[in-house]
């Protein structure tokens, strides 16, 4: 039996390719060229047409017949176009009885087509000159054998269909193909049932109007040698026109070479039929050209045919590699996010018991020891410190990495900023004999205080751990630029050390996450992730930031800010000398208890009277017992308290906590939190902080 280009599809690709898909992009790549194949056929016939009238003295009957061939033709183009187009725009509603109505009205179309030809040929033959006559009643005869093996291959197709359908259709029996293990290059991309009988059917109407297309334009060149034939150049034209048709079909449907043979096999077999008639040696000479022409074309369909299945083979491997590629990063990148999120939203919990132990650290250090227990706590000093700076980076890095951290822009004092870092770091310096200096500016920019915070905190503690000897330097230099006639002014903020330097192209590294010079190496070198927050906040803080360096000379990181206005807060005496914090009532409201237990023993040693509570009905009603001087308060309570409310409710409940310095002390660095405090406006720090960094904050608020 014939076996059609789908039958024949396995036996060509490899056993790791689905037919189905490959028949598919097949159908897509066909369906795409359709209308310029069907525009130039009905183009070639008209001009094919024109040129009989122009060069043969055609009788009525001849006319008639022209006109009945060339709308017979656009009737065909029509219907296969229309059909195509129905069958691909309705895969999943394909029903038998749609396709069984398909090639019901096919059938009905070329069977009266054969009787209406029979019957006009019959009547034509009463014209025709008794030289004519064989010739005539030999084309009669090819009409109701190109008619017949029209309507034959119409049924096998439908009989192909309606098998496949049942197939596709039956319970617990999926579709089998020919290959020998499981496809793999079809998990990527898939075809439904649905989709591979839709493009079965479509191809099989295209086969069925190829076919039919061909014997007509046969038929005709038959007609024309014939009962027309007057010189040499109308054989040339009508050729011409033939032969450039058939090339041109190449390009559209030799993706199925199997639909172009039925698209030139009837030309052949009428030019075989020509030689038995013709007895000009010339004619004869071409006739014999014109065939070895069109199994040339055959051939050349067969190998662009092949061309095209390699090209289509090769899309579906590179479209299967693309979304394979796609899932692993996918899922590469939903792992990362996950541990990240998990990170960002543990920080709370993750910080808390950190913050505890450095306060019950610092409580223990102000108590009277012996020399070796100082030691002791000072160990433990270093290695909370430590493990607080460790927990930090990660925790900032999982926040950045997670995409839940945003700039909040507002005026910044960058002196208030970078002096507080320089106190902290003091003493880190002093220990290692390093100078750290600042010399302020009284310069305000516009970005956000807690991010450009950590980039200089980050930068100034790299600067310490890789300098051993000389010190660093923390400037601030206005730049002026102008930008479309608009002058904006910025401030480069740096940070100079004196330490071992970098080459280029470790300067081109350093910001990647978990990088550390090899050469070094020192006792705490960290996780390699400073760098790589500061280069995450400032792509956050849409701000630049550089760096230059020399070897043995030392390094220098600049970011560039744009400056404001100052606003007004208040006068502020920064004279820490004076011990504000004697006798101070300060209210503590958390819900942790080793968190409540550090901060009363820290802020008792440092002469405080704190007050300990857990909830927001407590709080208020301390508040209004002892009215403290300030208020310490987590942001994030039991039974979904925020310090917010607890605030408000403190607010609400006596005027003087109008007057009263709030702070917000949390392990919450999420941005909600910076909308959230907004409106209240407390001081806002955040856990694990260091304690002198606390008590220096303390000092400055009690000091107004």
């Amino acid at each position: 039996m014939f076996k059609d280009d789908i039958e024949a599809l396995p036996s060509l690709i490899p056993n790791h390719y689905d037919p189905k898909l490959v028949l598919a992009e097949q159908t897509k790549l066909a369906h795409r060229y359709l209308p310029l194949a069907l525009l130039g056929t009905l183009f070639t016939a008209l001009c094919f047409v024109a040129t009989m009238y122009i060069t043969y003295d055609l009788s009525n009957n001849q006319k008639i017949l022209n006109i009945f061939w060339i709308v017979y033709q656009a009737i065909i183009l029509g219907s296969l176009w229309q059909i195509t187009q129905l069958i691909l725009k309705r895969v999943e509603s394909l029903s038998l009885k749609f396709l069984k109505n398909i090639f019901i009205s096919f059938a009905i179309l070329f069977s009266s087509a054969m009787i209406l030809g029979i019957i006009v040929f019959t009547v034509m033959l009463l014209h025709t000159p008794e030289m004519m006559l064989l010739a005539t009643n030999a084309l009669v005869v090819v009409w109701i054998v190109f008619h017949s093996i029209i309507l034959t291959f119409c049924w096998s197709h439908w009989e192909k269909i309606k098998a496949l359908f049942h197939k596709l259709n039956a319970p617990d029996k999926p579709i089998e193909t020919d290959h020998t293990q499981m496809p793999v290059l079809s998990a990527a991309t898939s075809v439904s049932h649905a989709h591979y009988l839709a493009n079965y059917a479509a191809y099989s109407v295209l086969f069925v109007c190829a076919l039919a297309i061909a014997c007509l334009w046969a038929l005709a060149i038959g007609k024309a040698f014939t009962t027309n034939i007057q010189n040499s150049t109308q054989v040339i034209v009508l050729l011409g026109l033939h032969l450039g048709l058939l090339s041109g079909g190449i390009s559209c449907l030799a993706t199925f070479w199997r639909v172009y043979i039925a698209y030139a096999l009837p030309s052949v077999f009428v030019w075989i039929f020509l030689l038995s008639y013709m007895t000009d040696t010339g004619l004869i000479i071409l006739a014999f050209a014109v065939i070895g022409l069109l199994f040339f074309d055959i051939f050349f369909a067969r190998h662009t045919s092949i061309n095209t299945l390699k090209a289509i083979l090769v899309y579906i491997e590179n479209e299967s590699l693309i979304a394979q590629l796609q899932i692993k990063t996918r899922q590469v990148e939903e792992a990362s996010l996950a541990k990240t999120k998990i990170l960002a939203s543990a920080s709370h919990d993750l910080r808390q018991p950190v913050h505890a132990l450095s306060l019950f650290i610092e409580a223990l250090a102000d108590t009277d020891l012996d020399l070796h227990q100082s030691q002791i706590v000072d160990y433990a000093k270093s290695a909370s410190h430590s493990s607080r700076e460790m927990l930090n980076t990660i925790l900032d890095y999982a926040h950045i990495e997670s995409g839940q951290m945003t700039a909040q822009y507002t005026a910044t004092n960058l002196d208030s900023i970078i002096q507080n870092l320089i106190d902290e770091f003091g003493i880190q310096a002093d220990n290692k004999g390093l100078s750290l200096r600042y010399t302020p500016k009284g310069t305000w920019v516009m970005t956000d205080p807690t991010m450009i915070a950590l980039i200089l905190r980050n930068l100034i503690s790299n600067a310490i751990r890789y300098t051993n000897e000389g010190g660093i330097v923390v400037g601030v230099r206005k730049s002026p630029i102008v930008n479309q006639s608009i002058l904006i002014t910025y401030c480069r903020v740096s940070v100079w050390d004196t330490g071992s330097g970098m080459t280029a192209d470790e300067t081109e590294q350093i910001f990647e996450s978990f990088y550390q010079i090899e050469r070094n190496k020192t006792t705490d070198q960290g996780l390699g992730l400073g760098l790589a927050i500061v280069k995450g906040m400032t792509q956050l803080l849409k701000a630049e930031l550089d760096v230059k360096s020399s070897i043995g000379v030392g390094s220098q990181f600049s970011i560039v800010l744009p400056t404001c206005q100052p606003i007004n807060d208040g006068n502020l005496d920064n004279n820490t000398t004076i011990d504000h914090l004697k006798q101070k009532v300060v209210l503590i409201i958390d819900d942790d208890d080793a968190v409540l237990k550090s901060m009363q023993l820290l802020l008792g040693s440092w002469g405080c009277q704190p007050i300990a509570v857990k909830t927001l009905e407590d709080a208020v009603t301390a508040f209004a017992a002892r009215r403290p001087d300030i208020v310490i308060t987590d942001f994030r309570l039991a039974n979904n308290v925020t310090g917010e409310d607890i605030i408000l409710a403190i607010r609400k409940s006596s005027d003087l906590a109008n007057a009263t310095p709030f702070i917000i002390l949390t392990a919450d660095t999420s941005p909600q939190l910076f909308t959230a405090t907004k409106a209240i406006n407390p001081l806002v720090l955040h856990k694990p902080i260091d304690p002198k960094n606390l008590r220096q904050q303390l000092q400055q608020i009690l000091a107004k």
